[in-house]
């Protein structure tokens, strides 16, 4: 149950002026302290209200009821995410355009009337960025980093690994074969064992002379 650590009383600092400011630096993929700054807040305010936010949204996702107070920090929360992701899928684009040489840098337009047909023509130029395999490079190293980070393994690591692997399989399910069949060689020799010995006959009891 998610607690609430609200200060009863106290005027919030959370307008609309604030929440448009937050927006709109999220969405040019301005950091959280640049954010603040230009919503005039500190950095430890924002992240309270994100936090809130956060909170309140995955509350009324898991269907507990909502809770009115909550809606401004909600819609803050909900807002600077879906400007950071669109931000981020716009670099993303840029990245890869930039991997495969479709990067537009510069377009012009030329208008012009055709001296044969007497009709009006336009003529587009556009010029593209060389193809950069470095920016694909970027990019699977952060999608991927399994395969093609820093720290990427070859593929004879791989496949090294995965027999090694399976080797220690192996080994375990012989290991654990090989117990459970002393087990049950050991609990047959203690029934065996068992059945075979008589029980111990108690003495008979010597009558008492009379005195």
């Amino acid at each position: 149950m998610r607690t609430n650590n609200r200060r009863p009383g106290r005027p919030s600092l959370l307008t609309p002026e604030r929440i448009d400011a937050i927006i709109r630096a999220s969405a040019v993929g301005a950091a959280t302290s640049l954010a603040a700054e230009a919503a005039g807040i500190s950095r430890a305010t924002l992240a309270r209200w994100m936090t809130r936010g956060r909170d309140a949204a995955e509350a009324r996702e898991d269907g507990e009821p909502a809770d009115p107070h909550d809606d401004a920090y909600v819609n803050l929360f909900r807002r600077v995410e879906l400007a950071r992701a669109r931000m981020a899928k716009q670099a993303l684009s840029r990245v890869l355009q930039a991997g495969a040489g479709s990067l537009v840098l510069e377009e012009r337009v030329r208008t012009y009337t055709d001296p044969v047909t007497g009709l009006d023509v336009e003529e587009r130029q556009v010029r593209y960025l060389r193809p950069d395999w470095r920016a694909a490079a970027w990019w699977l190293a952060r999608v991927y980093p399994e395969h093609y980070g820093p720290n990427a393994k070859s593929w004879d690591q791989v496949l090294d690994e995965f027999t090694a692997h399976e080797l220690r399989d192996e080994h375990d399910r012989a290991e654990s074969t090989e117990l459970a069949g002393l087990a049950e060689r050991l609990q047959l020799a203690l029934t065996q064992t068992a059945s075979d010995t008589p029980v111990a006959e108690l003495p008979t009891p010597v009558p008492s002379s009379p005195s």
